[in-house]
């Protein structure tokens, strides 16, 4: 959402083939285009559209607090004149800054939308993770959580880290995970739950932005897995998958530690 054509056109260069860009007309537009995105959309916006006092649009601000689990870059020429607002704009959620004029070749905008899909990803783990779990386990969670963001499944996640699904789960086991398509399943779950938090995102749409066939589908696997309906889950949605979450992985570690194992690199 943003009226320069060069921005538009880098853009599509920098996601080439392997994704499209809409553009939206306004404000209106772009908060009913949220709502039905999946995890995985990242939105450019100028800030400034439609306030002639050259301050934060209300609308930015309201869409990063009713929205918050969307991904919103802020595209503007930064100066003297802008750079104050931007403390304001990042406080209230703004997932990056696009300095237009400076940062918005293709190349340039291809690294920045890697790194915020990444950095969303990574907020989301943190926030779901024990703090004790360690470093090459998260690198594991965060590649499969980069593939249930993007819809796709455990085969993706295999080529994403460079190995076969045989070796996946082993590293899966080595690592106390839950089998890969279990950990997809649970990390998609835990991406719906973030979206069933947003208060504007109707069920049937974060149903489909989450990779589900339909309704019924999330239904059945928010009962699976966290034993309530959507209904009574709204608000303290993400909360209760963390935990469920949490406490599956307890398990595992429990179970690996019963079992006893050698001392040895998991990785290999």
């Amino acid at each position: 959402m943003h009226p320069s054509a060069e921005l538009a056109e880098s853009l599509r260069a920098a996601v080439g083939g392997d994704g499209r860009v809409w553009a939206l007309a306004g404000w209106d537009e772009l908060e009913a285009a949220l709502h039905r995105a999946p995890p995985s959309v990242v939105a450019f916006v100028d800030p400034f559209l439609g306030e002639e006092a050259g301050t934060p649009a209300p609308r930015l601000l309201h869409l990063l607090n009713d929205v918050r689990s969307a991904i919103l870059v802020a595209a503007f020429p930064i100066g003297a004149g802008t750079l104050r607002h931007l403390e304001r704009m990042v406080r209230a959620g703004l997932a990056d800054v696009v300095d237009v004029g400076r940062e918005d070749t293709p190349a340039a905008l291809r690294q920045r939308l890697i790194a915020v899909r990444r950095r969303s990803v990574a907020k989301l783990l943190d926030r779901a993770l024990p703090r004790s779990t360690p470093s090459r386990t998260r690198a594991l969670l965060s590649a499969a959580a980069e593939t249930a963001a993007a819809g796709e499944g455990a085969a993706e996640f295999a080529a994403a880290l460079g190995a076969t699904e045989r070796t996946v789960l082993r590293w899966c086991r080595r690592a106390d995970l839950p089998h890969p398509r279990r950990l997809l399943a649970w990390l998609r779950v835990l991406l719906a739950a973030d979206m069933l938090d947003d208060p504007g995102r109707p069920l049937s749409v974060i149903a489909r932005a989450c990779g589900y066939s339909g309704d019924a589908a999330l239904r059945n696997a928010l009962r699976s897995f966290l034993g309530s309906p959507p209904g009574a889950l709204r608000g303290q949605a993400f909360s209760a998958a963390a935990s469920a979450f949490a406490r599956e992985l307890f398990a595992l570690r429990e179970e690996a530690a019963a079992r006893g194992r050698p001392d040895r690199t998991w990785l290999h």
